[in-house]
């Protein structure tokens, strides 16, 4: 049982209820730019606020995902475990994301994995290679940042019915770049160019 991890969460919360029946730990997250999913094709790291670089992975929170050009694509895949006591059920797990810190979310739920006793289970997307959508669709040039966060849903017996991981109602937050495609750079400074030339002359 992870009671440790359910102090830190009531913390986290800013909340006095104890949520010592249920819990979140372990959070991974991936990031990949193809589809389907792949762990020699992705990055991952972690979501979880005790920044503990499990099983080597860095943060997420305050990371650089690159540069991307436009018409290309990233996804994001996760897996996190959850423990549960004193009558309460964990019935789902749901990694949320937005950009720019909008308001309007988009949503990827994780399927069941495995038990691992003692109420504790694990729940994640990578297995079955769930993706989110394309992050970078319909964007324009320009930064970007990126806020994802996770959540387990309850019977609500002796505990919330959601249960967040959003580092404080931070969220976990990380930046990348769009830019033009290339040919499309490249026409534009030979279109320039040529516009110069002509004045010139």
């Amino acid at each position: 049982m992870k009671a440790s991890k359910a102090i830190l969460l009531s913390v986290l919360l800013g909340s006095g209820t104890s949520f010592g029946a249920a819990g979140i730990f372990d959070e991974l997250i991936w990031t990949t730019t193809v589809s389907p999913f792949s762990y020699l094709s992705s990055n991952f790291g972690e979501i979880d606020s005790d920044a503990t670089n499990l099983f080597g992975a860095s943060e997420f929170h305050g990371s650089n995902l690159g540069t991307f050009a436009l018409g290309s694509q990233l996804f994001l895949a996760g897996q996190q475990k959850s423990f549960k006591n004193n009558g309460t059920d964990v019935t789902a797990h749901t990694l949320f994301w937005s950009l720019n810190g909008g308001i309007t979310s988009n949503s990827l739920g994780y399927g069941f994995q495995a038990d691992l006793g003692g109420g504790d289970q694990r729940w994640g997307s990578d297995s079955f290679g769930g993706l989110t959508s394309n992050i970078l669709s319909g964007l324009t040039p320009g930064n970007y940042t990126l806020s994802v966060w996770s959540t387990i849903t309850t019977n609500g017996t002796n505990a919330p019915t959601t249960i967040f991981n959003n580092r404080g109602g931070q969220n976990y937050n990380a930046t990348f770049t769009v830019v033009p495609e290339p040919s499309a750079a490249l026409l534009g400074g030979l279109g320039a160019l040529a516009l110069l030339r002509r004045r010139r002359a």
